[in-house]
């Protein structure tokens, strides 16, 4: 008579490599995305072609801003550590800047950011007038004031939301 672990202990073993197969397919396998159409998905968002270097205030394709036509550069430094959290951020936070000056944005961090006209991307005129795209460490933006029009006008971060600003055109 044969002892009961020589049949039990290789049905064990197989059914164990069974159980372990599939809860590998579908904890692992089966939950990492697929590429696809993710269009009707609640986080999409349409990212166009256009680089930061070929934008205009509209955000449509133009080449970059001749500084040396303005001799007045209003400069908004993007700080070191302005993405984390309650640091500061621009510098200066709410300049006046005069109709013919040139407003630039210089990212002083080590990650990238934005200067996105609007209070945030449900904003009706989120980036109408001015958007930078993604600045990466040490690119700089600029716009003329005069195409931002006299007012003020609230920016912020596209990476970071939390990063707010005001540029103030006389």
């Amino acid at each position: 008579m044969a002892r009961p672990g020589v049949i039990a202990f290789p049905v064990l073993l197989v059914l164990g490599a069974i159980t372990g197969y599939l809860t590998y397919n579908w904890m692992i396998v089966d939950s990492v995305p697929k590429p696809g159409d993710f269009s009707d998905s609640p986080y999409y968002k349409p990212i166009s072609a256009v680089s930061a270097d070929q934008k205009n205030s509209t955000g449509n394709a133009s080449g970059p801003v001749d500084e040396s036509k303005f001799s007045n550069i209003v400069k908004i430094s993007i700080l070191s550590g302005a993405s984390v959290q309650g640091s500061p951020d621009y510098d200066p936070d709410a300049p006046t800047v005069p109709k013919d000056a040139l407003i630039k944005w210089v990212n002083n961090d080590n990650v990238p950011h934005s200067a996105t006209s609007g209070k945030g991307f449900s904003d009706a005129d989120y980036g109408k007038l001015f958007d930078s795209g993604f600045l990466d460490p040490g690119k700089d933006y600029s716009v003329p004031a005069e195409k931002v029009g006299a007012g003020d006008h609230v920016y912020f971060c596209q990476v970071h939301p939390f990063m707010t600003g005001t540029v103030k055109v006389q």
